[in-house]
């Protein structure tokens, strides 16, 4: 039986700007890649189901091609590429993380009364996972799919100490600092003190560098190969976060990070956390 072909649906302009042409070709793009992903597709069977022309189609293909996410087999057939397991392998692994964090979480914003937060890394971008909001009246509130610069919170630059010379020096070339508050880390120089004592600690510490008001500690989550996958986080007002309830969250904070750690097949070495140098 034929499959039927999609139907796309466009959003009216905006203040006088026309974006449906782009939610139109996101729309095409993952259409096609699920075509492909049923089985192998020549490029006559995509002009059909498509119901598009020859050059659409071409650039589409190209696009996909050019970015290693399809390839054709020895018949001519577009199929998916491994780089396609690989994503979906992050996104498990994601929903696995969140699920044996979730008690954690919830552990530990009811012990130290702030919100918790589990965050990943994308694209030298932090965006946070999962929450567990404080059952403080007054708290700071960071929603799920919320990014930040890795250099303005804690747990972006807990990555950063986690990269060997090479790839901070890279870091560093590539991304400027551009102030966020007035608190926010411009100096790269003064950046690089800050991870060589994060890798000391094992630690790092947000001092209002992101958002006025607030702060946050961040500690590293590993995996079975001892690699950095993610970042417990605890945020909170920044009045609260005095010497003293740091200390405390410290002792807290690394303690349930080692456990979701050791259930993701993390084994501690006896020197501490691993930061890699490549």
């Amino acid at each position: 039986m034929k499959k039927m072909k999609p139907e796309f649906h466009y959003l009216k302009p905006r203040g006088g700007i026309y974006i449906e042409q782009n939610i139109k070709t996101v729309e095409k793009a993952f259409f096609l890649i699920e075509q492909i992903a049923d089985q192998p597709r020549s490029f006559t069977e995509l002009i059909d189901l498509m119901s598009s022309n020859k050059a659409t189609i071409h650039r589409f293909v190209t696009t996909l091609e050019n970015l290693g996410y399809i390839a054709k087999n020895q018949q001519e057939k577009y199929q998916l590429t491994p780089k396609f397991h690989s994503i979906g392998s992050k996104a498990v692994e994601q929903f696995n993380l969140i699920e044996i964090a979730k008690p954690y979480l919830t552990q530990l914003a009811f012990e130290v009364n702030e919100s918790v937060l589990i965050a990943g890394y994308s694209n030298n971008t932090v965006y946070y996972l999962d929450k567990i909001e404080s059952p403080a009246a007054l708290r700071i509130v960071v929603e799920p799919g919320k990014t930040a610069p890795l250099y303005s919170v804690a747990s972006g630059k807990l990555y950063l100490a986690h990269l060997n010379e090479e790839e901070r020096e890279e870091y560093f070339l590539t991304q400027p600092l551009t102030p966020i508050t007035e608190r926010t880390i411009t100096n790269p120089e003064h950046m690089k003190k800050e991870l060589q004592e994060i890798r000391e600690k094992g630690f790092a510490v947000d001092h209002e560098e992101w958002e006025e008001y607030l702060r946050g500690v961040a500690f590293p989550i590993y995996d079975y190969t001892n690699k950095l996958v993610s970042a417990l986080c605890i945020a909170g007002v920044s009045y609260r976060f005095t010497e003293e309830k740091v200390s405390c969250i410290v002792s807290k904070g690394a303690r349930i990070a080692g456990e979701i750690s050791s259930l993701l097949g993390y084994v501690r070495r006896e020197r501490g956390p691993v930061y890699e140098k490549k």
